[in-house]
């Protein structure tokens, strides 16, 4: 049996903890250009740094004005009480997602939700202008941003038991390094087309009533 303290959640947060895009939330707000360099990602013609810097080089927006806009968005459902469970169970959470810590950590923190680790990319507002952070990006994986196996495989080492949970293509390299996946829209049915141990969920409702139900974590 495996120590209840040795399994770790590792969460997307973009489609997965909320369903907006915040990235692309705040292009189509606030760059000229608009989604321009997302649907080149997309299409993975470039990838995330090259996206992200390109992208707010088109927004004159301050930070505070970004922070207004953020403010409305929602946590999918039963986010909040599964960050609960975890701290109750003694279990490690962390969000790792491709996307801004800096947006991120602003819409957990209007859910009450501050004390999380996160491992994101990074943006510093200075007096001229952005600056970008890439600390989990690996040249290896140019097309992302935060190289999530990586991260998986480092937890590994540490002898960790890791639970992925995520929607789509930022998360597809790691699903093969983990114990088990939580999966969603493209990422389930890469999960199952790849026979890896997985369950779909809709909202961390069902995420929740699976472990209860189950013994995963025991």
């Amino acid at each position: 049996m495996t120590p209840i303290s040795s399994w770790i959640f590792l969460c997307d947060f973009d489609g997965t903890i909320s369903r907006t895009g915040l990235s692309d939330f705040l292009y189509g707000k606030f760059a000229s250009c608009g989604m321009k360099y997302s649907d080149l990602w997309a299409q993975d013609r470039i990838g995330t740094k090259e996206e992200i810097e390109k992208s707010f080089q088109h927004i004159s927006a301050s930070k505070e004005e970004m922070e207004i806009a953020l403010s409305g968005v929602p946590l999918v459902k039963g986010f909040v009480e599964f960050y609960e469970f975890t701290r109750q169970q003694g279990l490690d959470l962390i969000v790792v997602s491709d996307g801004l810590e800096w947006a991120i950590r602003f819409v957990l923190a209007k859910a009450g939700i501050e004390n999380i680790k996160v491992m994101s990319n990074r943006v510093y507002f200075e007096p001229e202008g952005f600056r970008f952070e890439f600390p989990y990006f690996d040249p290896s994986h140019p097309k992302i941003g935060v190289c999530k196996v990586n991260i998986v495989k480092k937890f590994k080492q540490a002898e960790k038991k890791v639970i992925l949970i995520g929607d789509g293509k930022t998360d597809i390299d790691a699903t093969h390094a983990v114990d088990f996946v939580f999966a969603r829209d493209a990422l389930w049915d890469y999960c199952q087309s790849q026979g890896i141990p997985s369950h779909p969920y809709r909202d961390f409702f069902d995420i929740l009533d699976f472990i209860r139900q189950t013994d995963l974590i025991n």
